[in-house]
């Protein structure tokens, strides 16, 4: 698919709510998509509201478009995820105060606004995320306060910020770390 497809897609899914698969080529496992709404794009990267396995709304991603190789709107079962997510009374929203600007102003606005984001360098280390809260940014390289598995503030870890892939948050394991981290 190309570049210019892609980018057709994206406005036309985020203007009209539309579900869509989202295919990273090499980045993804087997072919696997991440299936969710289009909430907001730039020209390098798109927002994603996850719908995840339960057919829940689970969080955000941010993908680079540079990555995606296929964006597809024809979804088997959109109507019934549809119908469910309607039922459990789960909307699609943009989170308003994330600015998509540029990398540094994406990691700032969440940070800002989220306890927490996952930081994945898929095309490096394709089976690790760093979990942690923005504490420096300079013009290549992005300080977390990393958050280690069992909610423990775990140092600071340095990310070139080109090898960034994805960035998510306020999904459930986001949210679970933090509330965990709070009570200790």
């Amino acid at each position: 698919m190309s570049s210019t497809e892609i980018a057709k897609k994206i406005a036309t899914a985020k203007r009209y709510t539309q579900l869509v698969e989202c295919y990273r080529g090499s980045l993804e496992d087997d072919g696997i998509a991440d299936i969710g709404y289009v909430v907001d794009a730039s020209n390098e990267f798109l927002m994603l509201q996850l719908v995840d396995d339960r057919i829940s709304l689970n969080g955000y991603s941010l993908l680079r478009i540079s990555d995606i190789t296929r964006l597809d709107t024809e979804i088997t079962h959109a109507r019934f995820i549809e119908k469910a997510l309607e039922i459990r009374k789960k909307s699609v929203k943009q989170p308003v105060l994330v600015d998509l600007t540029d990398i540094s102003t994406i990691l700032k606005s969440i940070d800002q606004n989220f306890p927490l984001m996952a930081l994945h360098k898929e095309s490096v280390d394709p089976d690790t995320c760093w979990v942690g809260s923005v504490d420096s940014i300079g013009d290549k390289t992005v300080t977390i306060n990393e958050m280690s598995p069992d909610a423990k503030w775990n140092g600071t870890k340095r990310l070139n910020v080109d090898e960034i892939t994805r960035i998510d948050f306020d999904g459930g394991y986001e949210t679970a770390l933090a509330l965990v981290a709070k009570i200790r």
